[in-house]
């Protein structure tokens, strides 16, 4: 009984966040649709603030990044199903499972292997089968050659690492925390045009900094 209590809870939960993103201004129903898709206490202990749209911490001084910057950096990125996406930062996997909803395959990169391997539990859990993992620093990009649709970055940096601009289809788009000398973070959106970068400033945000050093085992 405690289960069905518990899931009936938990969609009223869900469905209202979801109003809450409609009512911020994410109107794009496939995205909306992709998040109730994705039980989020699945990735968090807390599991009374798991459908609240807000940052949660995890482990390894990281953070579940709040709804609705998930939302609005998704829909910045236009994204088809036919994409290829690079997510730098899995974190513990929530961002990665509602991208995955939306494109052909999600290539995620996370520096920690703990949270690496919570984010693959929790991928395997939800039967999702469209995301390959990477342990690595991710200022050296994915490797490999792979060029991508897109690259949406789930932590706060002064510079656009090249080596993602580098791993750009051309037409395609980066979203990511930039940090300014003041200490404050507006996201960036930049669009890989035929020789150049176009970029345009939009929400202030709050990122974990991106760091660029070595995986962590």
């Amino acid at each position: 009984k405690n289960e069905k209590k518990h899931s009936i809870y938990k969609n009223e939960k869900n469905e209202e966040l979801i109003q809450e993103l409609r009512f911020e201004g994410i109107t794009d129903s496939k995205i909306l649709s992709a998040i109730r898709l994705v039980p989020r206490e699945l990735f968090t202990e807390k599991l009374d603030e798991a459908y609240e749209n807000k940052a949660l911490s995890v482990e390894c001084n990281q953070t579940l990044t709040q709804p609705f910057c998930t939302a609005f950096m998704i829909s910045c990125l236009d994204l088809r199903p036919t994409n290829n996406v690079l997510e730098i930062g899995t974190g513990v996997g929530w961002t990665t499972a509602v991208i995955s909803k939306l494109v052909k395959t999600v290539f995620t990169m996370e520096r920690f292997k703990k949270l690496l391997d919570s984010a693959k539990k929790n991928i395997a859990k939800l039967k999702i089968e469209n995301v390959q993992f990477k342990l690595g620093n991710g200022f050296e990009g994915w490797g490999d050659k792979i060029l991508f649709d897109a690259i949406i970055i789930g932590a706060a940096s002064e510079v656009v690492p090249v080596k993602l601009l580098e791993s750009l289809k051309p037409n395609s788009r980066l979203i990511m925390p930039k940090k300014y000398d003041a200490g404050n973070q507006k996201l960036l959106l930049v669009t890989k045009k035929s020789g150049n970068f176009e970029q345009k400033e939009l929400l202030d945000v709050k990122f974990v900094p991106l760091l660029n050093e070595a995986s962590v085992k």
